[in-house]
């Protein structure tokens, strides 16, 4: 994208979550922004119907995280190509396994509302066994990586889609979802490469050397 780069501020929780595809597109198109943690109680009621994580360009808020994504890939180069393809046909790939992310996270959300522990450990551990729904995504993913030559998601070069795969397959391997084994997906071996591919781009282990607490272990190389 060409011209004056908008003034952006990231509005999000200090942890990975829903933002982080949005930091690391930017991150690694050496694009400027502020990474700012809200006072959410006292900004909810301010900005609603908008929930975080909140884009700030030039001043006025915007939602909804792959939407968000998808604009600082647009913005974001990474060794001169787009991060988000300019081909309308390759953007059509990207989108179609950025859209898969929700089919991959639909399942898991109902376990957020068990109160009891033992159930929840015991339905999230049934969602990732061999054939659950969630790992079931995961070895879709696994065969869309298997038919690449180049390593990438889509193409021949970094995309929105390897950071959304990079970032949402991190998520369940972080430890921090009670149930779900940060070696759940160990046996999906293209998933696995891709993984290990992401996290050893020299831009990407730089930002992920400097981030330290819960679940960041997962994202490095």
């Amino acid at each position: 994208m060409q011209g004056k780069m908008p003034v952006l501020k990231v509005i999000y929780f200090p942890i990975a979550g829903r933002a982080e595809p949005i930091r690391l597109a930017l991150k690694l198109g050496g694009i400027a922004f502020e990474d700012t943690t809200p006072n959410w109680p006292e900004m909810k009621p301010k900005v609603a119907p908008l929930q975080l994580p909140l884009l700030e360009v030039d001043g006025k808020l915007v939602s909804q995280s792959i939407a968000q994504t998808r604009y600082a890939c647009k913005l974001a180069k990474f060794e001169g190509k787009p991060l988000y393809p300019e081909d309308p046909y390759q953007a059509l790939l990207v989108d179609e396994l950025v859209d898969k992310v929700g089919d991959f996270f639909a399942p898991l959300i109902p376990t957020f509302g068990i109160t009891d522990q033992k159930e929840k450990e015991a339905k999230r551990a049934e969602l990732m066994a061999k054939g659950g729904p969630c790992e079931k995504w995961a070895a879709n993913i696994d065969s869309v990586l298997a038919k690449s030559t180049s390593g990438f998601a889509v193409g021949d070069s970094l995309t929105m889609a390897d950071l959304v795969i990079f970032l949402t397959v991190n998520s369940y391997r972080t430890g921090m979802l009670d149930g779900i084994s940060p070696s759940c997906m160990d046996h999906l071996t293209h998933i696995k490469k891709h993984l290990d591919k992401i996290a050893n781009i020299p831009q990407v282990k730089g930002y992920y050397k400097t981030k330290e607490g819960p679940g960041y272990a997962a994202y490095k190389a």
